[in-house]
């Protein structure tokens, strides 16, 4: 915080060494001896270089009550939180001064405004009007909106840099867990209980499906192949990619938009894609690459930790009716020997698609894709369900449905049994950060006056 900021906040004039002192015109024209200077403000710590303020610990106080915490009346409390609230933001400040060390780590301003933006819409959305909203910030201490916004500015960089130091030593294997013990994880299920901190888990299903996809002949597969050859040609001699997507892309979902798929992470795609996408470098154009769905030319826009943007170019073989039927024909046979008692993972073997699962969930029932909500929609647990075309909008590219729906649970609190493996991993989350904060601790300068 700046001496400006502490001027601002405190009305005051002067400010030297934490001490207000009054004006010496006002001593000599009221011929009063001078009177003892009041202490505003004080040094409750140094990290590396930098001073924290007792101030700026009131200050999170105050916020947090704006947040619905309660203050202490007893001092002896009182003094315990602020000691808190001085720990954590003394483990922030190390976090913020060792990643700023590190030149691998950087934070844009762009991303830094557009942080500021999300937090401004969100908390601005709370009141009804300006003149609230501005009530509002200057009761929690704030002169102004652009103070406030200088501020979230401040914070939202500081956060980013300290974040992505973490993420950093995470991917490094440099977080130290230690041991994660049974008791220890009942315990910290118990404080997320009483603190009311647990989501209610949505309503889920499990079931076991065979998905059959219509197959396209030998001679429709070598056309696809032909067009996607002749346009990768065309773009290695410099054709606009976009251009060439909106063109002859068959896939409906990125067409219109020149191919663009967005971010996606390992896992979202079927494994030829994602070998070959998750390979290239940003602006090369992939070879021809083949899958289930036809054959694709990929390009890589962006690449950051865990995750691409990308777009591609769909050149699906084209269905005929009788291919379509006779997948109808598979998918009813399936649901037969479905009922009859087969075993729907051998079936899914011999009749489904072999780039769909077998096995899905427990899923949540209300973010299901649109075919299968609508198929699902009223089950019980031991039904079997279908044929059920899964994309009835484009009869010439039906998949069909059979599924065999193992559990069906209706939104609930969530058991220790529902979350142990959350709780697990948050509880080495939990304990490699505060060994990386010890660490910090031993290697850079911390003196803690409060």
């Amino acid at each position: 915080m700046t001496a400006v900021r502490l001027l601002r906040r405190a009305g005051m004039a002067t400010l030297v060494a934490g001490f207000l002192i009054a004006s010496p015109s006002r001593r000599l024209a009221a011929q009063e001896p001078a009177p003892r200077p009041e202490l505003i403000d004080r040094i409750v710590a140094v990290v590396g270089d930098q001073a924290i303020l007792l101030s700026e610990v009131n200050e999170r106080i105050q916020q947090s009550r704006n947040s619905g915490l309660q203050i202490p009346d007893d001092s002896v409390q009182f003094l315990a939180l602020q000691r808190q609230v001085l720990g954590a933001i003394i483990d922030d400040e190390l976090l913020y001064q060792r990643a700023r060390r590190d030149t691998s780590i950087t934070v844009t301003d762009a991303e830094v405004q557009t942080a500021v933006e999300q937090q401004y819409r969100s908390v601005r959305g709370q009141f009804r009007s300006d003149a609230e909203f501005l009530t509002a910030i200057q009761a929690a201490g704030w002169g102004s909106i652009e103070e406030y916004r200088r501020y979230l500015s401040e914070q939202s960089r500081r956060s980013a840099f300290a974040e992505r130091f973490v993420d950093k030593q995470r991917r490094d294997g440099k977080l130290r867990s230690g041991t994660v013990s049974e008791a220890e994880m009942r315990d910290l299920f118990a404080q997320a209980q009483r603190a009311g901190q647990l989501d209610s888990l949505p309503p889920t299903i499990t079931f076991r499906q065979i998905v059959v996809a219509p197959k396209p002949s030998d001679a429709a597969r070598a056309a696809a192949a032909r067009l996607a050859d002749s346009v990768h040609t065309a773009l290695e001699r410099g054709a606009d990619f976009t251009e060439a997507a909106r063109r002859f892309s068959d896939d409906p979902g990125s067409k219109d938009s020149g191919g663009a798929l967005g971010f996606f992470r390992r896992g979202t795609m079927v494994r030829p894609f994602e070998e070959v996408a998750f390979s290239l470098r940003p602006g090369v154009i992939s070879p021809v690459v083949r899958t289930e769905y036809g054959y694709h030319i990929i390009i890589v826009d962006r690449v950051q930790p865990g995750e691409i943007k990308a777009r591609h170019i769909l050149f699906a073989p084209v269905i005929t009716a009788v291919e379509q039927a006779a997948a109808r024909r598979i998918a009813d046979s399936a649901a037969t020997l479905l009922r009859a008692g087969a075993n729907s993972d051998s079936l899914a073997r011999v009749f489904g698609d072999s780039a769909e699962p077998h096995s899905i969930g427990p899923t949540d029932r209300t973010h299901l894709p649109q075919g299968y909500a609508a198929a699902l929609a009223e089950v019980e647990p031991g039904q079997l369900v279908g044929p059920v075309a899964l994309s009835p909008e484009a009869p010439e590219r039906t998949r069909w449905l059979v599924a065999q729906v193992a559990e069906v649970r209706p939104k609930r609190v969530p058991t220790f049994e529902d979350v142990r493996e959350q709780v697990r991993a948050r509880l080495v989350d939990q304990k490699g950060y505060r060994n990386l904060i010890e660490d910090l601790k031993r290697q850079m300068y911390v003196d803690v006056r409060l």
